[in-house]
């Protein structure tokens, strides 16, 4: 375990509720060590990211900030570690893909840590979707607030960094790719709103993404909302769907067809049928399945859910909406052959 700051604790204790799992914890900072030596299941804190390599681990998770992300995936992969980095994969694209390919070259199993993936009702909504639940989606619109980010992680938001709205909901990018296919293009607009205690800059951003399909998918992130907003509702030619991941809820109404009581039997009458999913469940209940997902590749049972080169992906559509939001125009992206 690399990095004990606010995720680093939460992959921790998602660790120790499996069997078996005994942790070594790697911290600069003494403070944390001493926090994490004090966890059941904790062997060791190590002051040194190289001890804890030394320490010959099944899988490594690099939850530190996001400047040793690269340094550190790299040194597990030649070790021969498995690993499960944190979003984003690199502070830049370029550094991402050099990364990537280096881990390729070695081999190594690397997920990313966009733990979306493995919630229940983030899982239901890709399979409705891809059963046609709503037919064809001809519109997209994901709406996310949260400010509640910024009072859990309050020291991570002590140094200022602009731009950081766009990597830290790199998840919703990686969904969206998930359920839709690549994304070609970006446009956005960004504003900073200064009424709150904490402004990050932009702390508000709207913005339009298009898929290789044609499809597009409006976008609204913010990091003002106090109450916790994360859904995405999607049109389609045989209804609508809209999924709460914050409630775990998703709604659908899909159109119906009955026999008209009219002299002309050939037509139709079009009726509702509203179905409500629900599958509401902790954040701890994903990161649970991701660290039982991690042990399971390690142990060659499984192959990685997110890649290395989602996480890439999913960065490139960061930076694709930052571009956009800095110049107003739209960003293409380019796709892998």
């Amino acid at each position: 375990m690399s990095g004990l700051g606010s995720i680093g604790r939460q992959h921790l204790a998602a660790f120790a509720q499996l069997p078996g799992v005994r942790l070594v914890a790697f911290d600069p900072d003494p403070g944390r060590r001493a926090a994490a030596e004090a966890h059941p299941a904790v062997e060791r804190a190590v002051a040194d990211y190289a001890d804890l390599l030394d320490a010959g681990p099944a899988a490594v998770v690099i939850a530190g900030p996001d400047h040793v992300h690269v340094p550190q995936l790299r040194a597990a992969a030649d070790a021969g570690a498995p690993l499960l980095v944190e979003k984003p994969v690199a502070a830049t694209l370029a550094e991402a893909r050099e990364a990537a390919e280096h881990v390729g070259r070695a081999g190594t199993a690397a997920l990313v840590g966009y733990v979306l993936r493995h919630r229940l009702v983030v899982q239901r909504t890709r399979q409705l979707l891809a059963a046609g639940e709503v037919g064809e989606p001809v519109a997209v619109h994901v709406m996310l607030g949260a400010y509640g980010t910024i009072e859990a992680a309050v020291d991570r938001f002590a140094t200022p960094e602009p731009d950081r709205l766009y990597r830290d909901y790199s998840h919703e990018w990686d969904y969206l790719r998930w359920c839709f296919g690549p994304i070609t293009r970006a446009f956005a607009a960004a504003r900073t709103v200064g009424s709150v205690p904490h402004v990050e800059r932009p702390n508000c951003v709207d913005g339009l993404l298009e898929f290789a399909s044609g499809l597009r998918a409006t976008f609204h992130l913010d990091y003002l909302e106090p109450v916790g907003t994360r859904t995405v509702q999607v049109l389609g030619t045989g209804g609508a769907l809209l999924a709460d991941f914050g409630r775990g809820t998703i709604t659908t109404r899909t159109a119906t067809r009955a026999a008209s009581r009219t002299a002309s039997r050939t037509a139709g009458r079009t009726g509702t049928r509203t179905e409500l999913h629900e599958l509401p469940e902790p954040p701890a209940a994903a990161l649970g399945r991701q660290a039982a997902h991690l042990v399971a590749v390690a142990r060659g049972e499984a192959e990685p859910a997110v890649t290395l080169a989602d996480g890439v992906a999913a960065l490139a559509a960061s930076e694709a909406v930052r571009a956009a939001a800095a110049t107003q125009r739209w960003h293409y992206l380019s796709l892998p052959d």
